[in-house]
């Protein structure tokens, strides 16, 4: 069992549904319609004591194949009141801290073979938040256990509840990472510094990625599956985040280089800072941020010193693009 939230033009409201196989293929199937609020159905005898409104149990348990009260109880937790969640959260840490069995080789070859490669890159990017996640079959097997037997349905929707803990200025990232879409670019930067790359080439090979995906998972090539349609807009509504490897590369120069002092610093003026970057005052007024970054990456390339660049100009190039980047804001 588990709960799905379901909006549409009109409402939101949440439907217990439950995983089926037919004909060896799992589907989902509606249980109950809780409406917009599950806590509706939760009662409060007294004290910390609580439990589900005995309707629904009785309900679900005569239509649920593979009913478990427990289970249900479980799905019903975070719409407890607060003040009980807290009094007996740690009970639940209690019961719920089992170690699970070790995988054998075997499970794991058959869990890898058995998991799309979507499914792979999201599941290792909610766990570690990394965009260089290496081959997929070196991705430990574990992280995919609990998405085995679970309709399409199913495996959305706690996608869905695990990307509310994503911050806002890693959406972005996290789109370009799910949809492999660096595999598209040369250089150690396609994995680390997406922004750094042509975004026009980007957000072509995304829409390109979406719909095979849309067709390999969804079966659909008419229109894009509601599920795939939060992916364009954390795609299109968001930024990068802002990167600081350009930065630590400049340390790690630094550091093989014993012998650099680093200069004192100086004052940086915006018309210094307009002067490095090829712009008068009237270009920076209409010049967003986008516009901004893909001059900056240029030069950066450009200057870069393990690419055979002045050290000094790099350290400029990153100043003057700091200021314009504030001025723009």
């Amino acid at each position: 069992m588990y709960l799905a939230l379901v909006k549409t033009r009109k409402k939101v409201t949440y439907i217990l549904r439950e995983s089926l196989l037919s004909e060896g293929k799992p589907i989902h199937c509606d249980l109950f319609d809780l409406g917009p609020s599950p806590g509706a159905w939760i009662d409060y005898p007294g004290g910390n004591a609580w439990y589900l409104d005995e309707r629904l149990e009785t309900i679900v348990s005569g239509i649920c194949q593979n009913f478990d009260s427990d289970e249900l109880e479980r799905l019903f937790r975070p719409w407890i009141r607060p003040d009980i969640r807290r009094a007996v959260e740690a009970f639940w840490n209690r019961s719920g801290s089992q170690e699970s069995p070790r995988l054998t080789d075997v499970q794991k070859e058959s869990i890898s073979r058995a998991t799309h490669a979507f499914d792979k890159r999201r599941a290792h990017f909610l766990k570690f938040g990394n965009m260089d996640q290496g081959p997929l079959p070196n991705m430990p097997a574990a992280l995919f256990k609990n998405l085995q037997q679970k309709s399409r349905d199913e495996i959305e929707q706690g996608f869905m509840a695990r990307e509310k803990n994503l911050k806002a200025n890693d959406l972005k990232s996290y789109v370009y990472t799910i949809f492999d879409l660096h595999s598209f670019f040369q250089g150690f930067m396609a994995k680390q510094m997406p922004h750094a790359m042509d975004q026009n080439k980007v957000e072509a090979c995304f829409l390109k990625e979406i719909c095979r995906t849309n067709k390999s998972l969804f079966g659909l090539t008419s229109h894009l599956d509601p599920y795939l349609i939060r992916y364009v807009i954390m795609f299109f509504d968001n930024d990068y985040a802002d990167t600081v490897l350009l930065e630590e590369m400049e340390r790690a120069f630094r550091f093989r280089s014993r012998s650099f002092t680093s200069p004192r610093p100086k004052a940086f003026s915006g018309s210094k800072a307009r002067s490095i970057f090829n712009l008068n005052k009237e270009e920076l007024k209409h010049l967003n941020k986008r516009t901004l970054t893909k001059i900056y990456r240029r030069l950066a390339r450009a200057h870069h010193p393990d690419k055979g660049g002045s050290h000094d100009r790099f350290v400029e190039i990153n100043e003057a693009y700091q200021i314009l980047l504030e001025r723009i804001r």
